[in-house]
Formats: structure tokens, sequence, C-alpha cells
């Protein structure tokens, strides 16, 4: 399959480029900032650059975005309208101009905003969370992902959405407490992805993409309030590991990231796992 990966030079969609690649993919990356995965510099608030680049590709994986970074950097809310909403309409326009017939947006969990915050336990976050977002940021990822909606049914075009979690560079004990219940690492997300590219829909799709988690509802009010306790009966090893280590174990856990919709419809089985980072 011939696939263009927008924002080649982050961290998901460079690991996307290559584990495509891998799988024997002809992949083409572009972005604004260049890396080895970026093949060309084009931005997709320019029409005319989108419209000519798309020609001849059987799918867009879309990770291009203004992220919550920049937010926090007090970008103005036109840029993230801009690069977030214009730049995905561009895309999704130049799909049906172009006669793509698969389109993959990553959006992210975020998008949960404060649907995320109660007082009393941990949030079960599967798909069926209604969003509340809370900055520019999140409004924007929102509004594009019913764009995907409307093209899925108005204009035929296979269209999914994959809200990803956390895979910010951070120190290997906030990674690993993080691969419990709200972390990706980008391999993971990567063969998300891959998996995406070989499902043909019948439906609007939606999708949370984490390391998943081995907590279940009824762990949620202990979670919040007292996690080593509900860990170690998952992980008894891990108290020995973490001692050896120095690390220390979440003080409370506000959510859980739900993968069962993914693992059910596209086999995804999350491998950097908080199993696999404890046996590191």
């Amino acid at each position: 399959m011939k696939v263009l990966v927008t924002g080649a030079s982050g961290q998901l969609s460079s690991a996307t480029v290559n584990h495509l690649k891998a799988y024997g993919h002809h992949v083409y990356g572009i972005d604004v900032i260049p890396l080895a995965t970026t093949h060309e510099l084009i931005d997709i608030k320019d029409k005319p650059s989108v419209e000519k680049i798309t020609a001849g590709f059987d799918a867009i994986i879309h990770t291009a975005a203004l992220h919550g970074k920049h937010y926090e950097l007090n970008y103005p809310r036109e840029a993230f309208i801009d690069t977030n909403i214009t730049g995905t309409l561009n895309l999704l326009n130049a799909c049906i101009k172009n006669k793509v017939n698969k389109f993959l947006y990553i959006s992210t969990t975020s998008i949960y905003g404060s649907a995320l915050i109660d007082a009393e336990k941990a949030v079960w976050v599967d798909e069926l969370l209604i969003e509340k977002p809370r900055d520019i940021y999140d409004i924007t990822k929102q509004t594009t992902e019913q764009l995907c909606k409307d093209f899925f049914y108005k204009e035929g075009l296979q269209a999914s959405v994959y809200r990803v979690g956390r895979f910010l560079p951070e120190s290997d004990n906030l990674k690993i407490n993080h691969r419990l219940y709200r972390g990706l690492d980008e391999r993971d997300g990567a063969e998300a992805l891959r998996l995406g590219l070989d499902v043909w829909f019948n439906d609007f799709e939606v999708f949370n993409i984490s390391s998943g988690s081995p907590f279940g509802k009824g762990d949620l009010y202990e979670l919040k309030h007292s996690p080593v306790d509900v860990i170690l009966q998952y992980f008894p090893q891990a108290r020995d590991i973490y001692q050896h280590k120095k690390w220390i174990f979440p003080q409370s856990i506000d959510r859980v990231y739900v993968c069962d919709k993914a693992t059910r419809m596209l086999n995804y089985q999350p491998k950097y796992t908080f199993e696999y980072l404890l046996q590191q």
C-alpha cells in the first residue's frame, strides 16, 4: 500500500514511517521540520501543495498538528484552528479529489478533558466516555474528529480516528507508572495504525490507543486512594523491582484508558506495557 504520513518528523509518526516500511508498505513522509523520515517539507495549511502531494496514495495517516505543548507556549487560538482544523480539512478534501481511499486521523485522549476528573474514583476511559474539551487544543481535535465522521458518511471516505495516550519524554519511573493506566509506546501506536490500514469499516470508528491496563472497573475506587495495593495484586513482583531501582509507585491513579475496542476490531495487542518494562 502507498501511504502518506503527515507530521512525519514527530515521535509517533517517525516510528510509524519506519514500521510500515518494515512491513513492505511504500511510505512517504511530509512535515515542516526536517528529519530522516520526512521526504518533503510541506505545510498542510498550503492547500495547493496538499492537493498535489496526495495524488496517487492509497491511504493517509494524519499526525501533523499543534499539540498541548503549543497551548502551554501560548500559541494563539487562530494557529490551532489554521493547522488542526483547516489543515485537516485540506487533507480530507484532497482525499476526495485524488481518490485516496483511507484516512487515519491521530487524535488524543486529551479530548476527554474534564470528563477525566472524578474526586471519588478513577475514571474508566473507553470510547463511550463523553468528551468534555478544556482548551483550544481539545476543541480543535474534537472538531476534526467530527470532520472525519462527516467525510465518512457523506463522501464515502474510509476515515477512522485513533485517540492516542501519553508518550512524552519522561523519566523511567514516570514512564513505567504511566504505562499502568495511560501511557503509550510509540512502537505500539505505530502497530495500531498498521492494523488500521488493513480494516474496512462499515461505520465510522474511534479507538483509544494506549498500552492498555490490567485494571477492572472494580478497582477504580481503590486506584484513586490506594493504588499500590491494587498494583501489587496484579504484579506482586513489582515491589522488589521498584525498591531495587529506587522507583516510587503512583500515589493516586485518576484514570484507566481502555483499549478493548481496538483489541476486538483491530486485533491490537500492545507489547511495550508495564509488565514489559518491569522485565527490562
